[in-house]
């Protein structure tokens, strides 16, 4: 999908080095003019390598989300210098935004004033999950990370709304202590994340690495939103323990026995 965007507009995809890459496209990363890297870990030492043995200058980008998919596409095509490319690049923005945009408007809808937590595994997917969310009305109250760095903690405080929590390599425990206390309506995270909110009856979206259904680029994010609302917008919550302490006092279930269900 995000090769097809790069053709599109003129911009030849000469390796993709991905969890299902091949070896010969390993055998020809070192001829690009130009590495786009979405990746906290692994991916991010590649390609300090391969700049500092073959010149290859890297931009980070990212590719969940409106925005952020619109900025790769803008710095790539920025990057080549080509008038005419850049033109393509706008074009291809427009159209792809303008037929997703009334669907991406009708969930917003639906979603505004919801609450979202997320724990993923790198900063740059926090950071883009924050975006997407608040494009879908959503606050962002609990953001966490398992690598993220003390750079990455301070933008991901910059993007994220006053109060929002933010955790580092967090365990179960205190993760669901928060998800509590900020009464969420929605949790992001991994296959690991998964039963932390089902047990305290909270919606819960799987945005690990390896799903079956992408929701990268203008398509995901279509996606993203549609799981989203059909998630935390189920009426199945309305037969689980209300998720704030306070909540959960006033209907006589014990929160402490909860927690120790989580841990």
């Amino acid at each position: 999908m995000i090769r097809e965007y790069f053709e599109k507009i003129g911009i030849e995809v000469v390796s993709t080095i991905t969890g299902d890459g091949r070896v010969d496209d390993l055998r020809r990363c070192h001829g690009a003019k130009l590495n786009l890297v979405q990746c906290s870990g692994s991916m991010t030492h590649l390609a300090s390598m391969l700049k500092k043995e073959h010149g290859i200058p890297l931009k980070r980008v990212s590719f969940f989300g409106f925005e952020d998919t619109a900025r790769a596409i803008y710095d790539a095509a920025a990057f080549f210098g080509d008038p005419e490319l850049e033109e393509r690049a706008a074009q291809l923005v427009r159209e792809e935004i303008a037929k997703y945009a009334p669907e991406i408007k009708r969930y917003r809808k639906q979603l505004r004033g919801k609450k979202a937590a997320l724990y993923v595994g790198g900063a740059f997917k926090a950071f883009s999950l924050v975006q997407a969310l608040r494009s879908l009305g959503m606050t962002t109250v609990l953001a966490g990370t398992q690598t993220g760095s003390s750079e990455d903690y301070e933008k991901l405080r910059d993007i994220c709304d006053p109060g929002t929590v933010i955790v580092d390599d967090s365990n179960p425990l205190e993760l669901a202590k928060f998800v509590l206390e900020k009464d969420v309506d929605l949790f992001i995270g991994g296959v690991k994340e998964r039963p932390i909110a089902f047990k305290l009856g909270v919606a819960f979206c799987d945005h690990n690495h390896e799903r079956k259904i992408p929701l990268a680029g203008f398509e995901g994010m279509m996606r993203f939103a549609d799981e989203v609302a059909r998630s935390a917008l189920s009426p199945i919550w309305k037969f689980v323990p209300r998720r704030s302490p306070e909540s959960l006092a006033a209907t006589g279930v014990d929160t402490a026995t909860i927690m120790e269900g989580v841990e």
